[in-house]
């Protein structure tokens, strides 16, 4: 019955949301300028623990505005402890072009379709990227006691306890939008494989990162010009600038055009790889989260995210292997790597095979989920079934 009257009223608002949004705000009316090239959409969910680093990455936007060409804009929604705000960054620095009168869940799929179709409709542009900037866990459903991206705690708290989006919602809001250039996400775990798998017809690339990021972020005021012209090297090389390779930051960025070919290369080798009756060992893969159960680990809040390419060598034949490795560099560019990185999971409980460079060699820039039957009593076995990624690779031949 909750889930009835939840679905229900989510339906009631996505009606009525529109309307809401449009009728009791403060808009500061759009000057009559020629039609944008690129307009970057920012879309900043920091009602929640981290909203003292949205403060400062608006002023990383506001130093770096002198960087945007003048055919593109930079138009930011920004919800954290304030009233949320749409500001907009060009040449000429930042202007705030609406205020809301009263605080918004921006976690709630309705109201986030709302506000970038209304940033849509009043930016006119030839082309759009977004960065979504929130806490992520990738594609994990929010009801198996986890996540996915942004929170909203709707009491202008620091608590990291609310609503949060599902990868398969967002993967519906933006079905509604144009094709965006790049989706850019500024948030922990989300450049896996079976995110990739919902969102890759929605973008020419997702860009973000396997593992956890710093709380601190994009250093925007280093990567303005590159979100702008909708350069994903740029992104990444220039994010990964800021932090170099102790305690930096693991990114990469995915070629949408190439992710389905990618994925029939992959379901070449999934049955006779994973089979679950016989299983391969994962030691000595790389992982980005502590591994679930072990002796040294209390971890729970989500299943361990394996570096791809680490895991495939594992289980791949020499010659499998290499073909497959030519599919992966088509389509996972720029990976860019750290010998540590930050986590909030302390190495004196957990270790640090989580945050620390374990297999260079074979590091890939993007994670995997593989089955375990501890994962059936939190249900992640059977959220990894409701992924594009499980049908698309043949996972189903496997008995997971």
């Amino acid at each position: 019955m909750k889930k009835t009257l939840h679905h229900i009223l989510r339906t009631v608002f996505a009606v009525l949301a529109p309307m809401l949004l449009l009728s009791c705000n403060k808009e500061i009316p759009q000057p009559n300028e020629p039609l944008k090239k690129n307009t970057v959409i920012v879309y900043m969910g920091a009602e929640n623990s981290l909203y003292g680093f949205s403060n400062n990455d608006l002023n990383e936007m506001r130093l770096g505005s002198k960087d945007i060409p003048e055919n593109c804009q930079v138009v930011v929604y920004v919800d954290n402890r304030n009233t949320p705000s749409i500001l907009l960054y060009n040449k000429n620095g930042e202007s705030t072009w609406k205020e809301f009168a009263t605080d918004l869940n921006s976690a709630d799929p309705a109201t986030m379709k709302g506000i970038l179709k209304d940033i849509v409709k009043n930016f006119p542009s030839e082309k759009y990227s977004l960065v979504l900037w929130s806490h992520g866990s990738g594609w994990i459903d929010e009801t198996r006691n986890s996540r996915a991206i942004i929170v909203d705690n709707e009491s202008n708290s620091t608590s990291n306890k609310g609503s949060w989006i599902e990868i398969s919602e967002l993967a519906s809001v933006l079905a509604s939008l144009p094709r965006m250039e790049y989706i850019f996400f500024d948030a922990c775990y989300m450049q896996s494989v079976e995110v990739a798998s919902h969102l890759y017809s929605y973008a020419s690339y997702i860009i973000g990162s396997p593992t956890e990021i710093p709380g601190e972020g994009a250093p925007y005021h280093l990567i303005m010009n590159s979100l702008c012209q909708a350069n994903p090297q740029g992104i990444v090389d220039g994010y990964a600038s800021a932090y170099g390779t102790n305690l930096g930051v693991l990114l990469s960025a995915i070629s949408c055009e190439d992710f389905p070919e990618f994925c029939a290369e992959t379901a070449k080798y999934i049955p006779s790889a994973f089979p679950q009756d016989n299983m391969p060992g994962t030691a000595g893969i790389q992982i980005y989260a502590p591994a679930y159960g072990n002796s040294y680990s209390t971890q729970n809040a989500m299943p361990v995210p394996y570096d791809m390419r680490s895991a495939m060598h594992r289980v791949l034949s020499e010659e499998d292997y290499a073909a497959w490795e030519m599919a992966w560099k088509k389509t996972v560019l720029y990976p860019t790597w750290s010998y540590s990185w930050d986590s909030m999971y302390g190495t004196s409980t957990h270790g640090n095979f989580h945050c620390s460079m374990q297999d260079k060699e074979h590091y890939g820039g993007i994670s995997m989920h593989i089955p375990n039957v501890k994962y059936d009593a939190k249900g992640w076995n059977r959220d990894f079934q409701q992924t594009p990624w499980y049908e698309m690779t043949n996972w189903e031949q496997t008995g997971w």
